[in-house]
């Protein structure tokens, strides 16, 4: 059942913030005292991207492309550094194959029913984080152009718990003869010799599939003298995880976010279809813009802020039919070039998000509410306030593609329109 937006976001924004967020004292109580409902306040969006997204050691890799109407082409890449423990194999052992284990994670975006192309290629370079230590969603490293498997596939990430690739033999007799002949023994031989590999999707790929860091490089040999001779004995080299991590890159010629070449770039709402837009792993935010809180200062009498909500309305048009919209998003405070200051807090000092205020399968409708009072109270008394936007973000942003597309303060129905939902308290207005 559909509560009415406007009740619902009364009671919400009432409730938000306990008696410790603003002064109660003598003058209160002996005062007559107005509340007011304020929901007129100057808001604005527009859709930024940031320069890169950190990706290290994250939960989840991505790996695949897919093409969307809005958004156009985004790709995710694997780059992986290969490890083991130990390096030896019996002096009898005879090649048999090799293949890449990919471990699925829950996560799909886009058409998993199509076939899916993956090209394996050995990394030319060693796979270091950048000086900061991190690696980010624009990393890369060079390859070798030639294969070591080329390889196509239908992906059931539902259905099964992993992806079997097999490789090209020669790729692993080479590596099953240096380590059965002992010239690797170790992890520093086997990487002076394999920096590690980089799995690059097909140009037309329909999916990105999450890909668990366990994943598995495994080589399969047998023993001339097994008695099973159905069994296969098998030498496996694991993704190292704190040198693994995915590239996420998207093609925009001819999108909304065509212009968007540096950080501080932005466009706005009115001139992408009355709309603003996130989309994880490639950095697309989007960026509020509160310009005129001196205004509260004119209201006549003493007064004080009680709460105050940011309404966004989802449209819900535009979900992916794989993987619905996250419930919660992220939201970080950015100066005007769009660098990012900080997490946005609110009064208990936890970290603010935007959480589903009012949804209705019938109706098509998704609304948030970011909590902004502890916001809007420390950019009206800080100094470089002024300089202070928001920005929102899927919240998984350095391990997802998740995309939304949320209703601007120009939006055809009022109902959806993006408002800042106030409640102010008024006292001795005399």
């Amino acid at each position: 059942m559909l509560c009415p937006l406007g009740v619902l976001l009364l009671l919400l924004t009432s409730c938000a913030q306990d008696d410790s967020s603003f002064p109660v004292g003598e003058d209160w109580v002996e005062s007559d005292t107005r509340v007011l409902y304020i929901d007129t306040m100057t808001v604005s969006s527009s859709t930024f991207k940031f320069d890169s997204v950190q990706v290290s050691s994250t939960d989840r890799l991505l790996l695949g492309a897919y093409t969307d109407p809005i958004f156009g082409k985004t790709t995710s890449k694997i780059y992986t550094q290969l490890s083991n423990s130990t390096y030896t194999l019996d002096s009898d052992a005879v090649f048999d194959s090799i293949a890449l284990i990919l471990n699925y994670d829950d996560y799909f975006y886009n058409d998993t029913t199509q076939v899916q192309r993956l090209k394996i290629h050995e990394v030319l370079q060693d796979i270091k984080a950048t000086e900061d230590g991190y690696f980010y969603n624009t990393t890369s490293f060079n390859y070798d152009e030639n294969t070591v498997g080329d390889v196509q596939f239908v992906p059931r990430p539902i259905d099964e718990d992993s992806l079997h690739l097999r490789l090209d033999d020669d790729y692993g007799q080479l590596l099953f003869s240096e380590i059965q002949e002992n010239e690797i023994n170790n992890s520093d031989e086997f990487l002076r010799y394999h920096r590690g590999l980089l799995l690059d999707p097909g140009s037309d790929n329909t999916t990105i599939l999450g890909i668990l860091p366990t994943s598995t490089l495994r080589i399969y040999y047998s023993l001339p003298n097994e008695v099973e001779v159905d069994e296969s004995e098998s030498f496996d080299m694991t993704f190292n995880s704190s040198y693994t991590f995915h590239n996420i890159s998207s093609e925009r010629n001819g999108t909304y976010f065509s212009t968007l070449e540096e950080q501080e770039d932005e466009v706005a709402s009115n001139a992408t279809n009355m709309m603003s837009y996130v989309q994880g792993g490639v950095g697309l935010a989007t960026r509020i813009d509160i310009p005129n809180l001196a205004g509260l200062d004119y209201i006549e009498g003493k007064g004080t802020l009680l709460s105050a909500n940011l309404v966004i309305s989802l449209n819900t048009a535009t979900e992916s039919t794989s993987l619905p919209a996250q419930e919660t998003l992220s939201s970080y405070i950015i100066d005007q070039k769009n660098v990012a200051l900080g997490t946005l807090y609110d009064y208990e000092g936890s970290e603010a998000t935007a959480s589903i205020a009012a949804e209705s399968d019938e109706f098509s409708q998704r609304t948030y509410a970011l909590p902004i009072h502890y916001f809007l109270d420390e950019k009206r008394t800080d100094s470089n306030g002024d300089n202070w936007y928001l920005a929102l973000v899927d919240p998984e942003n350095n391990q997802s593609v998740n995309r939304y597309a949320f209703f601007g303060e120009h939006a055809a129905d009022d109902d959806l329109k993006l408002q800042i939902i106030l409640i102010y308290a008024v006292y001795d207005d005399e």
